[in-house]
């Protein structure tokens, strides 16, 4: 069963690793997300795009980790795209 992660308050990209999505997941219970799990992102327009988790980044924060996806430029990742699992 899929579930809201986030919704997308900020995105920035990392030359050579690919696009973080921010705020970030914050785990629940059990769930834990790994390279190669897929999500699907609502944009605001309506329209959805699955992508794959091909990277993670811890910073020195509390909030969870942010979810690195790889051949979705930013632009396509506008703000307030709900992220889901898949």
């Amino acid at each position: 069963m899929s579930r809201h992660l986030f919704t997308v308050e900020d995105t920035f990209t990392i030359r050579g690793r690919g696009t973080i999505l921010v705020p970030g997941i914050v785990p629940e219970g059990d769930g834990r997300f790994r390279i190669g799990d897929a999500l699907r992102l609502r944009r605001p327009n309506g329209s959805e795009v699955e992508a794959t988790i091909d990277g993670i980044e811890c910073f020195n924060v509390p909030q969870g980790t942010y979810p690195i996806v790889v051949g979705l430029p930013k632009s396509d990742v506008p703000l307030g795209t709900e992220v889901w699992s898949a």
